[in-house]
């Protein structure tokens, strides 16, 4: 994954810091005392940086994120090693409420991209009750309050239309997370149907943004 399409031959320095500043940015329209960080941090494949912040809201959540960044030694790129998004109800510390990680050589059978919900549904439940009301779902749980809300009222975002998950990759998460049987003939369909859905999907980026396609084969 990279996060640099400009300047390339820029030092991990520059484009990493530079990264930190669009971050810090962002942080900055939610969160007026937000804060960004930057070190170094020796990674698996070279050295890098790790970049992490916090944004506060007025009623929570609390929202944590990390990445490692290192420049890709063929492109020249910034590029995400390993990220972390975690909402928080309450102090920095506790267990999050979900968490959204990236890893990108990842060492089992993991998804590279995955979700994880940490807290049971009573912690949903204050989290969502007690926030704030600044979405339209937000007001419609206030005013109904003799509806518990419950995590399946929580719609978790995976890439949008574009990049999110195919059939094959819940069948791989059904047959990896709770055991179900799976032939090593059904599990190489599964990642040749992944490959396929994720050729499509590239096809259907590039027609959708011909521009970008063209820049990146100039790069």
């Amino acid at each position: 994954m990279a996060v640099n399409r400009d300047h390339p031959s820029e030092s991990l320095e520059f484009q990493a810091e530079r990264f930190a500043d669009h971050l810090g940015k962002i942080s900055s329209f939610l969160d007026e005392n937000s804060s960004v960080s930057i070190e170094s941090v020796v990674l698996s494949e070279a050295p890098g940086k790790r970049i992490s912040g916090r944004i506060a809201f007025p009623r929570n959540p609390l929202v944590l994120f990390d990445y490692r960044v290192f420049l890709d030694p063929e492109s020249g790129f910034l590029t995400v090693d390993q990220s972390t998004f975690s909402v928080i109800r309450g102090h920095e510390g506790r267990e999050p409420l979900v968490r959204w990680d990236y890893i990108r050589s990842p060492r089992s059978n993991i998804p590279c991209a995955h979700i994880q919900i940490h807290s049971h549904g009573d912690e949903w439940t204050h989290a969502l009750l007690l926030s704030g009301h600044d979405s339209r779902r937000a007001r419609r749980r206030i005013k109904n309050e003799a509806r518990t809300p419950r995590i399946a009222n929580v719609h978790l975002p995976v890439g949008r239309s574009r990049f999110r998950p195919c059939l094959e990759e819940i069948l791989l998460f059904v047959i990896d997370e709770f055991g179900a049987a799976c032939t090593p003939q059904a599990r190489d369909a599964l990642h040749r149907g992944i490959r396929e859905w994720e050729k499509i999907q590239l096809r259907v980026a590039v027609r959708h943004d011909r521009a970008v396609a063209l820049e990146a084969l100039e790069e």
